[in-house]
């Protein structure tokens, strides 16, 4: 009996409530839109320190040329699954164009666009409103 009371406190804890959030930015060396997002919220490859994104994972994939496709396979692993899911609901096996931005909450894609002013109408949102219930954790 004890050991059950213990599991179900563990599992109403503050640490097991936490969701995990991801931005998934797929970014390209020729693509000018692409130096205008980094220019604005990173420094070093990595988010700003001023834009309080610490409870978020960043993950950067350079596919090359904006030219270039983007498919599953080209996601790191752990966020293939979500990904697929998300392509496969859209009717999509693949993206084209940078910057492509994709938001993981526990895995899933919560929200996805493609463009800067996407970024801000839909990504930003949606990453505020994911890490506001991080916190209520």
């Amino acid at each position: 009996m004890r050991s059950f009371v213990a599991a179900l406190l563990f599992a109403l804890s503050p640490a097991a409530l936490a969701q995990q959030v991801e931005l998934l930015y797929i970014s390209a060396a020729d693509c000018g839109f692409c130096r205008r997002w980094e220019a604005q919220y990173l420094e070093d490859r990595k988010p700003r320190t001023s834009l309080d994104w610490a409870e978020v994972r960043f993950t950067n994939v350079d596919i090359g040329s904006f030219r270039n496709p983007f498919g599953v396979g080209d996601a790191p692993a752990r966020l293939r699954p979500g990904l697929a899911r998300a392509l496969e609901a859209s009717g999509r096996i693949s993206l084209r164009g940078t910057p492509w931005f994709a938001l993981f909450v526990d895995g899933e894609v919560r929200a996805h666009a493609f463009g800067v002013n996407s970024f801000e109408t839909r990504i930003k949102p949606a990453m505020r409103d994911a890490l506001r219930g991080k916190t209520k954790a």
